[in-house]
């Protein structure tokens, strides 16, 4: 039974040591091109994760090693990031809308400048690809507010590109909608 529990709690700490998701810059899966490590709700600037740039524990975002209301950077309410602990709509700094998900990570999703809401989907794409939304501020007046990022694939592109030559960052892991919100914001 010992032997049994020594492999399991080896096998445990095996893959947790695995289970680095990494952020690269650009179209590229090329070591020069790392911009950060995640694992376990922190950012960190190396692979042996000693040097951690940012905790993000659940819906705080800080520098320091406990997020707290007085030290958050930002706040991840629902959809929406926004500065330091407000969740003031004008302190609204971006609105993700997820398309696909898979297994509580997204797959696919469109990211929006400030407090935006969702009037209704405009379609798939035959084939697959991005969903399009009809988009408002006020939930009233529809308004044609422009992305700032599509998520696709594990690709961060701006705007509503997919084109391989408009890809920020390439993702290797899975990462969910307040951490994207996240990367997009404080990354770029």
């Amino acid at each position: 039974m010992k032997k049994f529990l020594a492999l399991v709690f080896a096998a445990g700490v095996a893959i947790s040591a695995q289970a680095i998701d990494i952020i690269y810059r650009g179209n590229s899966t090329d070591d020069k091109d790392i911009v950060c490590y995640f694992q376990g709700g922190r950012f960190y600037a190396d692979k042996d994760r000693k040097q951690c740039l940012y905790h993000h524990p659940g819906n705080m975002v800080a520098k320091e090693e406990k997020a707290t209301a007085k030290n958050a950077i930002y706040r991840l309410m629902s959809d929406k990031i926004y500065k330091g602990y407000s969740i003031n709509k004008d302190d609204c700094i971006a609105t993700i809308f997820e398309t696909r998900t898979s297994k509580g990570n997204t797959v696919g999703a469109k990211v929006y400048p400030g407090f935006v809401m969702i009037r209704d989907k405009v379609g798939i794409p035959e084939g697959g690809g991005v969903t399009s939304f009809k988009t408002t501020r006020d939930n009233i007046n529809p308004e044609e507010i422009p992305a700032l990022f599509t998520i696709e694939g594990n690709k961060i592109y701006k705007g509503d590109s997919t084109d391989p030559a408009d890809c920020v960052f390439t993702l290797k892991g899975n990462f969910n909608s307040s951490r994207l919100l996240f990367i997009v914001t404080e990354l770029k």
